[in-house]
């Protein structure tokens, strides 16, 4: 599953891993793990060769969760709500940019396709992590219907959220991951293309549902 960001991947990923009782990993989790690692390792994200080396120096843990889910663990530690940081997932979007450094996790993010029975999200899953995959979707909805729902997010979490702010960083968000040299976004040419801007999450659910239906 790949979209752009806010779009409902991961919601709509592990209801699906869930019913076929596999695995889902959002990879994002994994970027924002690197963004969150150079901002308290205090790396200038400017300084690529920096970077990159954290990247490799990351020793990566997955746990299965009982809602179908892997834990990320960094260097043996779980993150949690540390990654959900507005900060983190716009470091997260410029340390995936630098080409090295994306290709240490994506080769993770192989490995872990290759060993099967999982629903991974992310950018560029259909096009760059598992290409082979049988069923491939593509969500999108309009900036400010996904600004919306990340607002609704954190309010319901009891954090404050400013909507232009929000949505401005959902728009650039959006030009560095679609304009990127590496794996840049976009769709798989077999991918199905769903707009998930007037729908509901069950929707979105079932419409992904009657895709993986045609083939398991």
């Amino acid at each position: 599953i790949d979209g752009t960001a806010g779009v409902g991947k991961s919601s709509v990923g592990k209801a699906v891993a869930l019913k076929y009782g596999i695995s889902f990993l959002s990879t994002g989790q994994m970027y924002r793990c690197l963004g969150w690692k150079v901002l308290k390792s205090g790396i200038n994200m400017d300084d690529e060769s920096a970077v990159i080396k954290a990247a490799k120096d990351i020793v990566w843990g997955f746990e299965r969760q009982s809602d179908s889910s892997l834990k990320v663990l960094v260097d043996g530690q779980y993150l949690g709500d540390k990654l959900q940081l507005e900060e983190v997932g716009r470091a997260a979007s410029k340390v995936s940019a630098i080409g090295p450094a994306r290709a240490v996790i994506m080769q993770k993010q192989i490995d872990l396709g290759r060993e099967g029975n999982i629903v991974m999200e992310g950018r560029d899953i259909g096009t760059a992590i598992c290409p082979d995959a049988p069923v491939k979707i593509y969500l999108i909805a309009n900036a400010e219907a996904r600004a919306q729902r990340r607002v609704k997010q954190l309010q319901e979490q009891g954090e404050k959220a400013d909507y232009d702010e929000i949505l401005a960083s959902i728009i650039s968000r959006d030009e560095r991951d679609s304009n990127r040299s590496c794996s840049p976004l976009k769709p798989a040419p077999d991918a199905v293309i769903i707009d998930t801007s007037a729908l509901s999450l069950d929707e979105v659910i079932e419409k992904v549902m009657e895709e993986v239906g045609k083939v398991w």
